[in-house]
C-alpha cells in the first residue's frame, strides 16, 4: 500500500499545533507540501544538511532556529525572537527515508509539536505504520544527545563537541537564549536541570 502523505499530514494538522509541513528527500526533493507553504528544494536541502551535521542551529526561509534537540532522526528548533518552532523528523526506513519539516507558530507547546511531527514521520512506510499512536516519543534529552555524540568518535569527536558547545555559548541565539526561553516559560523541570548543570560546572572548575 502506498504512503498516504496527504492523509498523514492532515492528521498532523488536526492536532492544531503544527500548521505547515513539507515531506522531502535528503536532497530537498519535495514529495508532499501543504498548500499554505512555499518552500524551495534548495532551502530544504540546506536545512537537512545542517540538521544531520548536528549544528547548533538551522536556517529555514532566512529564519534562524536554535536547536534544543538534535539527533540523526529528529530535531526541535526555536526562533527565540518570535517564539516559533521548526521541527524535523526522519522516517525510520533508512533505505527509503523521508524527512518531515513542520512549522509551529508562536504561543504553542513546542514539545507537543515535536512529538506530533515525529509521529507523522514514523507513519511513512509503505504497507503500514511504524508506531502505535499511543507510543511514547522524545525519550532523549539534550544531555543524552551530546553524550552519545561525544562517546562515538574518540578524542577528536570530543574536541569537536566542546568547540561546538563553546560556539553555542557565544551565540546570542544559543545557550543564553535557550536559558532565557525556559525562564520565560517557567518550566520547573528544565529549571531544575539548569540549576543542577550550573552546580556541576562549579564543581568541575572548582569555583
Amino acid at each position: 500500500m502506498p504512503i498516504d502523505f496527504e492523509g498523514i499530514i492532515n492528521e498532523l494538522f488536526n492536532k492544531g499545533i503544527v500548521i505547515a509541513a513539507v515531506v522531502a528527500r535528503k536532497d530537498g526533493e519535495i514529495v508532499y507540501i501543504s498548500s499554505n507553504w512555499s518552500v524551495e528544494p534548495s532551502d530544504i536541502a540546506q536545512c537537512i544538511k545542517k540538521w544531520l551535521a548536528h549544528g547548533q542551529f538551522v536556517k529555514f526561509q532566512d529564519i534562524k532556529y536554535s536547536l534544543l534537540l538534535n539527533t540523526d532522526e529528529y530535531f526541535s528548533g526555536v526562533n527565540f525572537k518570535e517564539r516559533s518552532f521548526l521541527l524535523g523528523a526522519a522516517s525510520l526506513d533508512e533505505n527509503d527515508r523521508y524527512y518531515v519539516l513542520g512549522y509551529a507558530p508562536p504561543g504553542v507547546d513546542g514539545k507537543s509539536a515535536y512529538v506530533d511531527v515525529v509521529r507523522a514521520a514514523n507513519q511513512m512506510k509503505e504497507g503500514g505504520t511504524y508506531l502505535d499512536p499511543n507510543a511514547q516519543l522524545g525519550k532523549y534529552d539534550d544531555a543524552e544527545v551530546v553524550g552519545a555524540s561525544a562517546s562515538g568518535g574518540g578524542d577528536s569527536a570530543v574536541k569537536q563537541e566542546i568547540e561546538g558547545f563553546l560556539s553555542w555559548i557565544k551565540d546570542p541565539n544559543g545557550l543564553s537564549g535557550y536559558i532565557q526561553y525556559y525562564l520565560d516559560q517557567n518550566d520547573p523541570t528544565v529549571l531544575a536541570k539548569l540549576s543542577k548543570a550550573y552546580s556541576d560546572f562549579r564543581q568541575v572548575f572548582g569555583f
